[in-house]
């Protein structure tokens, strides 16, 4: 285990590292934890020191690259604004024909669909990241529920991690099969990206972005707006990993009667600086990048990380990784 109390040049390196795969995750929408995990083992991490401090840095830098994505203007979060008027109509109060009173039923049927109200005067983007975010989170629950009950076995995490490999790999051809079609939007579409998404997060720890941008794509986003709303939603949705995570060491510390231990946090502070330096820079390259051309990358790196957990997991569970 590398001690994390001295800064070295392998601390300096994992920043410079981290900044180069957050660049990739806040421009692309994905490939944080997918490519910065393997090579933080590869460099002598525990799995102890490099969870925690992944998950703290993506809620970090997730909420700051969505800010970023907000000032370039790859996604507009907030109320529609409303069409202005230059004059308004003057009614004559006494002239104006009385309303009958509403039934009391209509009433309370407007008072419990008041909320569905505010939410349809959201922008498009808020209601995606709203959306994402609620059914990610029920996914990643539901995940949990399914690890714990299977205990989660070698068979079953190396079933897991072929679902997930095989989805991302297929959504990427999907998006260059289907680059030239318009295809129609629904916010239905993003209620089961959001659920499947999530899914894959809390099961393996990985999969949400290249699923949650490739599945808005396909779904009728525009790339830009995609990878935008997946920074803020995968964002908040790591602020609920983080929180579980510092649950989970205090109970296993108190059960097994040792003192409070929060766990090894020490690499979050070189991930974040690394992260953080880069998500201006991405939030701007996603802007200056036609969105042609956004697809076309999106898919290509879709491709290439699916790939990448297929062959990973394989030679996993075959004992040669």
């Amino acid at each position: 285990m590398i001690l994390l109390y001295d800064f070295t040049w392998v601390l300096f390196l994992v920043a410079v590292i981290a900044f180069l795969c957050e660049y990739m995750d806040s421009s692309l929408g994905m490939g944080y934890g997918t490519t910065l995990t393997p090579i933080l083992l590869i460099m002598g991490f525990e799995p102890i020191q490099i969870v925690p401090a992944v998950l703290l840095s993506e809620f970090i830098t997730g909420i700051i690259s969505a800010l970023f994505h907000v000032l370039f203007k790859n996604m507009t979060l907030g109320f529609k604004k409303s069409p202005r008027t230059d004059i308004d109509p003057i009614v004559d109060q006494e002239s104006a024909p009385l309303e009958p009173p509403k039934p009391t039923s209509s009433l309370q049927s407007k008072k419990g669909s008041a909320f569905f109200a505010k939410f349809m005067k959201l922008t498009t983007d808020s209601k995606v990241v709203i959306i994402l975010i609620g059914f990610g989170a029920l996914g990643t629950i539901l995940s949990s529920v399914l690890s714990a009950y299977f205990s989660y076995g070698s068979l079953f995490k190396f079933a897991v991690k072929l679902y997930i490999g095989v989805m991302v790999l297929s959504m990427g051809v999907l998006i260059l099969v289907y680059i030239r079609r318009q295809m129609h939007f629904s916010l239905k579409k993003i209620i089961l990206i959001g659920a499947l998404a999530g899914f894959n997060k809390g099961i393996s720890g990985g999969g949400y972005g290249p699923l949650a941008v490739s599945g808005q794509i396909l779904s009728g986003r525009d790339g830009k707006n995609a990878i935008a709303s997946t920074s803020l939603s995968e964002g908040v949705i790591c602020f609920v990993g983080v929180v579980a995570t510092l649950i989970t060491n205090l109970i296993s510390s108190h059960a097994s009667g040792g003192p409070f231990d929060i766990g090894d946090w020490g690499l979050s502070l070189y991930l974040i600086i690394g992260t953080v330096l880069s998500t201006p820079l991405a939030a701007l390259t996603t802007k200056k990048v036609e969105s042609k051309w956004l697809k076309i990358v999106v898919a290509i790196v879709t491709i290439l990380l699916g790939s990448f957990t297929l062959i990973k997991t394989i030679l996993n569970f075959t004992g040669y990784w």
